[in-house]
């Protein structure tokens, strides 16, 4: 899924719309500045996903018996891997 800088902009402007309207949040910075790091966290998050994405494709394709792209087995495999690979992220805090 691939996601425009201006749906990031749109978004990340909802967001801190959302949290000055919240009882009791208050920014602990200027909003501007909020919601341009909230664009760069969409948009670095994206590519991540994007250089995962591709990474688990290479590892599919070099196995020896490779499922075809679009098969219910290289969905399955596919979703399994990305979970593994984002979980890993995590684990290790990145």
């Amino acid at each position: 899924m691939t996601i425009s800088r201006e749906r990031a902009a749109d978004l990340s402007r909802r967001i801190v719309e959302r949290l000055r309207k919240t009882p009791g949040v208050e920014l602990a910075a200027e909003p501007e500045l909020v919601r341009t790091r909230l664009v760069q966290a969409f948009l670095e998050f994206e590519r991540e996903a994007d250089a995962i994405g591709d990474a688990v494709r290479a590892k599919l394709l070099a196995r020896p018996r490779h499922p075809t792209e679009g098969s219910r087995e290289w969905d399955l495999l596919y979703s399994e891997e990305v979970g593994r690979a984002f979980s890993a992220l995590v684990s290790r805090g990145e």
